[in-house]
């Protein structure tokens, strides 16, 4: 028995088992009771905000005001800011790029650069020597303390120690010239040989440097370092208006005696150009003598605001002569030192217009005024005596009236009764001579 399958019949079926197959897809599956409670707050946190919202948009007109306005002021202040954080941000970069590799800021590049400045371009300028005695007490910064303490050490310790390092460079000490070239410079142990430190070599820690040298604190002659000889050049600086001395070099001397005591000689050592030793100064501090014995300064500042004295022995000259040599009686040389001071302070003096404030005038001008009142009375008061009559007169010291006739009258008989005194005098003198 052959069955026909109807085309039209297989279409329906398909369809309804498509129909009944999306319906069980419909069918959702129950929730997790976790999702279902997030949901549920979800949905009161949406209700609390629908109830909050129209009090907030509920606000006074005044409020609405203001709010638009610090929204405006906001608006307009945003680009001002900018410019404030780029400004900032500008000078922090400055100031990240004013310290150079060695620790300087340009302040201290600019004052460097200052001392090192040649005096070609000055256009006045005075070259002295002085020697600094260190039992004064000006300079007593330098010498004391003898041996280190509290971090604090003298000025030739400072020397010794560097020149130990291979960190400074010497010259030789020549009469009457300073020459800083390689033909001159000495070596550090050349100088302790020649004026008898010992020390010790050792390996420098750097590889392929010098060997250093170690020197025992008995053996620096700290105590023997009694004076300095210092060169400075009084100059004026018209680009930044400022006169005053500058150093060039200093010259440590040693204070020797024989070995059965007589004179004290003077040694010499070396000369050192300033700029190469002034770096390492900053890092010594200096107490000055005074009531106030706190360590403020270090030796650069104490060398640069001019805390030292000392005694002109030498001005530059053609001739290279000492002010011993050109004046060798000791009140002229006296005379001359105290005559080269005073130049180079009054040509600064002179440099400048003193100031003088209104209450100066005003001061000035009073003291004149009172003066021509002196006067004026004064000539007042001679015109009145002269007007007053010989016969009356004041007495200075009563203020009563004299009569003058009666004082003349007293005057002629005293005179009248010495007179008649002398006259008996005589009388019995004469008397007694013819008795004899």
């Amino acid at each position: 028995m052959k069955i026909k399958f109807n085309h039209r019949f297989l279409l329906l079926l398909t369809l309804a088992v498509a129909v009944s197959f999306g319906a069980s897809a419909q069918v959702s599956v129950r929730r997790t009771p976790k999702r279902e409670k997030t949901e549920k707050k979800d949905a009161s946190k949406t209700k609390d905000t629908k109830k909050e919202e129209p009090k907030k948009t509920a606000a006074k007109p005044a409020d609405a005001a203001q709010t638009s306005q610090t929204s405006e002021q906001k608006n307009t202040s945003a680009p001002q800011q900018t410019a404030v954080a780029r400004k900032a941000a500008a000078k922090k970069s400055e100031q990240e790029t004013a310290v150079v590799a060695d620790g300087k800021t340009l302040r201290q590049q600019a004052f460097d650069e200052y001392q090192r400045q040649d005096a070609t371009d000055v256009p006045w300028q005075h070259v002295v020597y002085r020697e600094l005695d260190l039992t004064k007490g000006a300079n007593a910064s330098l010498y004391y303390p003898v041996e280190p303490q509290d971090g604090m050490t003298s000025l030739i310790r400072v020397i010794i120690d560097l020149m130990a390092a291979n960190q400074l460079k010497v010259y030789e000490y020549l009469d009457g010239r300073e020459m800083f070239t390689e033909k001159y410079m000495v070596k550090a142990a050349d100088i302790f040989d020649k004026f008898q430190i010992n020390y010790t070599t050792e390996p420098s820690p750097v590889r392929g440097q010098a060997p250093v040298y170690k020197i025992d604190e008995a053996d620096v002659p700290a105590n023997e370092v009694l004076s300095y000889f210092v060169k400075e050049r009084w100059e004026f600086d018209q680009k930044i208006s400022k006169y005053g001395p500058k150093i060039l070099c200093i010259c440590p001397v040693l204070h020797r005696s024989g070995d059965w005591g007589g004179d004290v000689v003077k040694y010499p050592m070396m000369w050192i150009n300033y700029e190469d030793l002034r770096p390492f100064l900053r890092d010594h501090l200096v107490v000055s003598e005074g009531m106030n014995t706190a360590p403020r300064f270090t030796m650069e500042d104490y060398f640069a605001l001019g805390q030292y004295e000392g005694d002109i022995y030498k001005v530059q000259n053609l001739r290279g002569l000492s002010l011993m040599q050109q004046y060798p009686n000791p009140d002229s040389l006296k005379i001359a030192r105290a005559r080269i001071e005073a130049e180079l302070r009054g040509f600064g003096d002179s440099i400048w217009v003193p100031q003088v404030t209104e209450e100066e005038v005003a001061d000035k001008k009073a003291a004149a005024k009172e003066r021509k009142a002196k006067r004026s009375r004064r000539n007042r008061n001679d015109e009145a005596d002269a007007d007053d009559s010989d016969k009356a007169k004041k007495n200075r010291r009563t203020k009563e009236e004299v009569d003058m006739e009666a004082v003349e009258a007293e005057k002629d008989a005293k005179e009248a009764e010495e007179e008649e005194n002398i006259s008996r005098t005589g009388a019995a003198h004469s008397a007694r001579r013819t008795r004899r």
